[in-house]
């Protein structure tokens, strides 16, 4: 199988690089120089027969968020995927399968959300998902499209769980306001086999929730996160300091979503941590 990815060289793209790759197939990295105006043709090439592209491009939004910075945040998505879905659209011989990456910040921060929620929330994280999604919609019919809406994807070796565990390890962890923000997470064993099961799964399409079975909140991940560590979890860190810290980006840490993966558990989908216990139990391993 022949797998186009943007934003290959991020956290995600690049565990998913060398998870194909090590299954035999062969990764067509999307690069950032392909989508400047004028190259069309140089990604046209580059998409020219690929069974499945998926796109993850988008800059960081772990960032002060400045009217720059959202500036970056929103059009890295919503042109890249523009520009993606307009390159495909004019192919005579298209992919077989477009995932594009969107994230369970489109929903409310209060209630638990499946797949067939019309609910949206509110702020800059939602109208960012809701544009990014409205730019795959206009995918040719003849494509079958997957929406994946991430939620905090962990592992050790990037993301942002070790950034979170780092006030755990120095014996100042805690929950963050009042706790009861939503967090919804998920292993990335199961990310990786995931897509995977979309991808042999031809009767999946639509929004699919890259989520655990078990959405929590920040209080609820902070006793699991103390528990596992063995690390008292006492501190309340309030949510100006984030404030102060990020500006507008502080509703990463002081707001959440809850999230379920109903559509991967009716397709069969069997999560291999569906528990966060186990999960930051692994990472210890």
């Amino acid at each position: 199988m022949k797998i186009a990815i943007s934003g290959n060289s991020g956290f995600i793209g690049q565990h998913l690089t060398d998870f194909f790759s090590g299954r035999g197939d062969v990764i067509v990295p999307l690069k950032h120089s392909m989508f400047l105006l004028g190259n069309d043709d140089k990604l046209k090439e580059a998409l020219t027969g690929c069974d499945v592209v998926i796109n993850l491009a988008g800059t960081t939004i772990n960032q002060r968020w400045t009217s720059k910075a959202k500036r970056e945040i929103r059009n890295s998505r919503v042109c890249t995927t523009r520009r993606l879905v307009s390159i495909i659209n004019e192919m005579p011989v298209k992919p077989d399968l477009f995932i594009s990456a969107s994230a369970v910040g489109i929903y409310p921060d209060k209630g638990i959300y499946s797949e067939t929620s019309t609910s949206e929330g509110s702020g800059f994280l939602a109208e960012v998902c809701i544009r990014w999604e409205e730019e795959a919609q206009k995918l040719s019919r003849d494509v079958r499209l997957v929406i994946t809406r991430f939620g905090v994807v962990l592992s050790n070796d990037g993301g942002a769980l070790p950034k979170m565990l780092l006030p755990f390890r120095f014996f100042v962890g805690g929950k963050i306001a009042s706790g009861k923000q939503g967090f919804s997470w998920i292993h990335i064993e199961d990310v990786l086999n995931a897509i995977r099961f979309v991808i042999e799964h031809k009767d999946l399409s639509g929004v699919v929730n890259l989520v655990a079975p078990q959405p929590l909140t920040n209080r609820a991940f902070t006793r699991a996160a103390a528990e596992v560590l063995h690390r008292p979890a006492w501190l309340t860190i309030p949510g100006k300091v984030f404030r102060f810290l990020y500006g507008e980006g502080e509703e990463l840490l002081t707001k959440g979503q809850q999230a379920y993966p109903a559509r991967l558990l009716s397709a069969g989908y069997v999560f291999r941590y569906s528990d966060i216990r186990l999960a930051l139990y692994s990472f210890l391993m």
